[in-house]
């Protein structure tokens, strides 16, 4: 009885001992799996990443490259690439043109009713397949300014690639590629997630395929910027003068992904 009345106190340490310590290991798992999906959560806040970065997240990359890392041999190709994209898009300005050569224009103008300017991303399904990338001549996309009001505005193109292929950087640091989160099934296409967010049923968030905007702007460090560079749009033109009044306007800048 003795030895029984030792134990027991012993017994009883050990388990609270042992419950403590499943807590504190459930709560690590816990924080593990919450810092593991963190980067996929709509509501995660987007920590900027460096000036240097090639690659990522759109809500992660600067909207300016920081041409001071690019070394002078890149950022001559960047001049090289941005007079290349105008001179190859020229013909496309017309959307009924852009059609006819397989550019999705038609049908897809409607903005949201606060959303005074929109940016039309038009595919062609031709040249998403070629595997040929960065092509100034065979854009994957095509971008328009959709200005309540006024007719299309080709303001730039939208070079992509494949899921799983990382695109050529030839302006090093300012020819960064961006993704989307986007909804996918699978090995299927991506589409954006709806208004709040969350995704269809079969189908996750995770980041899309590559991306890499030029924007037929004056300058290399607003051609290519990540989101549309609105200020320097109008500076060039492009953009109607009425919408360009020094005041920031709503804009809908979403597309899906591969």
């Amino acid at each position: 009885m003795h030895r029984l009345a030792a134990i027991a106190p012993m017994a009883h340490r050990l388990l609270r001992y042992a419950v403590r310590s499943s807590l504190v290991l459930a709560g690590m798992l816990a924080a593990a799996s919450a810092a593991y999906t963190a980067p996929f959560s709509p509501m995660a806040p987007a920590k900027p990443l460096p000036p240097g970065t090639l690659r990522g997240p759109i809500d992660r990359l600067q909207q300016y490259p920081q041409l001071s890392l690019a070394t002078r041999a890149q950022r001559a190709a960047a001049r090289r690439l941005l007079r290349a994209v105008r001179d190859g898009i020229w013909a496309w300005r017309d959307p009924a043109r852009a059609e006819l050569e397989g550019f999705r224009t038609s049908g897809r103008h409607t903005l949201a009713a606060n959303a005074p300017t929109g940016w039309l991303h038009a595919e062609n399904a031709r040249f998403t397949r070629d595997r040929r990338f960065l092509d100034p001549t065979r854009p994957e996309v095509i971008i328009y300014a959709n200005v309540r009001g006024h007719p299309l505005s080709l303001v730039g193109v939208m070079f992509s690639v494949p899921r799983g292929v990382h695109g050529p950087t030839p302006g090093g640091v300012i020819t960064r590629w961006h993704t989307h989160r986007v909804c996918a099934a699978g090995n299927r296409r991506g589409l954006a997630p709806r208004s709040h967010g969350s995704c269809p049923p079969g189908t996750r968030l995770r980041q899309g395929s590559e991306m890499l905007h030029v924007w037929l702007t004056r300058d290399i460090r607003s051609g290519f910027a990540i989101r549309p560079p609105e200020r320097e749009l109008c500076a060039a033109g492009l953009i109607p003068a009425n919408r360009c009044n020094g005041r920031r306007h709503a804009t809908t800048h979403r597309h899906g992904g591969r």
